[in-house]
This record gives structure tokens, C-alpha cells and sequence, in this order.
């Protein structure tokens, strides 16, 4: 059973892999049952399945209604495996779903909103970055929660620290950086103050990097600039030489037979 639970969830990671119908009662019956095993690979795979099957509010509705979040939260207590992919599931369940944003923050008086604000502390980078997504899912989905500008403060923090992160921590964290100021000029206020424009720059001059974690840079400073005149300038009065030079290497790598 390890082996085949071990296999499915490698199937359920690919794009390609079938979506999962939730709208079938013995199918949810079932991912249920794995969620509450108890057996690390068989909730992975339950975890996986969500992950790549949830993708419209009315998915989101049915896991919700069916108890999914509940379970998840029971998972955040497990091994790190368990966490982690507990984690990605309840942010894939909450995104851009204020009904079920709500429901969640009510769960267990908001005990379970408490426990994932803990897990931002946590000493595993991907973990304190997971956490922090399902934060961000909870603020962009509805205003009035985590209105504390210290929260906010704090996941910029987070973010800005796991941009050292040489792997796919550091690429990811730049796109949450991106959802989390994006058209929201109290959070790139400060962003600027916490002297992100600084970080990404420093980033900017490494001629190693990926291009995924370049990709994750322009769109974090296409966002952190895009109300704030004082954003603009602090960049502008960059090293702008070194940056356009960056840009020119990256539409070559791209584009080798039509840029120049």
C-alpha cells in the first residue's frame, strides 16, 4: 500500500496527471480517508491530490463543506512531510475564496489561523515559506483579517529572508513578495521601509542567477513599484546600468535568434 500511496502521489505532482473529482461523494469519501490515515504517505497523496485538483471556487466550496480543512489542520501536528504538504493544500483551498477564508478563520475559534501564524517561526525554510503563503491567501482574500500592520510586516520579513535561499525556497518566495504588495500600497510602504529594494538589487547583480529567480525579481519589483513614487526613485537611483545589463542577458537567453 506504501508503494502504490508513494507512486500516486508522484503521478498527482505532474501537470498531466487526471483531476480529481470532488464532486463525486464516494471520490471525496475516499480522499477523506487518506487525509485521516495517519500514514504519512497516504495523507501526502491526499495532500497531492488536493494540491493539483483544487482549482475553482466551487472545488475550494465542496473540500470545505466535506471537512478537507479540518483534517488538514489536523496534520499540521505530524512529521515535516505531513506539515509541509498540509500546508500547500489548506493555501491551495483558501486562495482568492473569501467564504472559505472565513470559515477557516473561525475554525477552532481561530486556533487554527494562531497555528500556521506559529509555523512562520519554524527553523525549516519551506515551511515558515508555506506558512506564510497560507497567510497571504487569508489577507488577499478578505481585508479584515490580519489587519495588525505587524503581520504584514513580519511575512515581508520572511519573505526578504528566504530570498537567500539558493533553491526553489528563494524562487518562490519572490513570487509571494509579488502577491503579497501587489496593487497594495500600505504593504509596499513597507516593503520600502524594510529596504526590499535594496535586497532585490543585491540579487540582481548576481550573473548566476536562474532564470526562474529572475523572473520572480522583475515581477516583485514590478509590483513593490507600481504606486509608490518613492519606490521608483530608490530603484532608479540604483546601479539602473548593472540592471538593464541584466535585462539585456536575459532576453538573449530567452530570444538568442530574434533579441539584437
Amino acid at each position: 500500500m506504501d508503494a502504490a500511496a508513494r507512486s500516486l502521489r508522484m503521478i498527482y505532482q505532474s501537470k498531466l496527471a487526471p483531476k480529481y473529482d470532488f464532486y463525486k461523494e464516494q471520490d471525496m469519501g475516499f480522499l477523506l480517508s487518506l487525509l485521516k490515515s495517519g500514514n504519512e504517505n497516504l495523507t501526502g497523496l491526499g495532500a497531492s491530490i488536493v494540491i493539483h485538483s483544487c482549482e475553482t471556487s466551487d472545488e475550494q466550496n465542496i473540500l470545505c463543506r466535506a471537512g478537507a480543512l479540518e483534517k488538514l489542520i489536523s496534520l499540521l501536528d505530524g512529521s515535516l512531510s505531513q506539515r509541509d504538504s498540509s500546508l500547500e493544500s489548506i493555501a491551495a483551498i483558501l486562495k482568492n475564496n473569501p467564504e472559505v477564508v472565513s470559515k477557516f478563520v473561525d475554525l477552532q475559534n481561530r486556533r487554527a489561523l494562531s497555528s500556521i501564524i506559529e509555523l512562520t517561526k519554524d527553523r525549516y525554510s519551506q515551511t515558515r515559506l508555506l506558512a506564510t503563503l497560507c497567510l497571504i491567501c487569508v489577507k488577499n482574500s478578505s481585508s479584515c483579517y490580519l489587519q495588525d500592520t505587524g503581520i504584514e510586516t513580519k511575512l515581508i520579513n520572511i519573505l526578504l529572508e528566504l530570498l537567500d535561499d539558493s533553491g526553489k525556497v528563494g524562487d518562490n518566495a519572490c513570487f509571494a513578495f509579488s502577491s503579497l504588495v501587489a496593487e497594495k500600497e500600505d504593504a509596499q510602504k513597507l516593503a520600502f521601509e524594510a529596504n526590499a529594494i535594496d535586497k532585490f538589487n543585491n540579487h540582481l547583480q548576481n550573473c548566476a542567477l536562474h532564470p526562474e529567480r529572475l523572473e520572480g525579481i522583475f515581477l516583485a519589483l514590478a509590483a513593490l513599484c507600481s504606486k509608490l513614487e518613492c519606490c521608483r526613485s530608490k530603484f532608479l537611483s540604483l546601479q539602473v546600468c548593472c540592471f538593464m545589463e541584466t535585462i539585456s542577458k536575459t532576453l538573449i537567453f530567452f530570444f538568442p535568434r530574434t533579441i539584437f
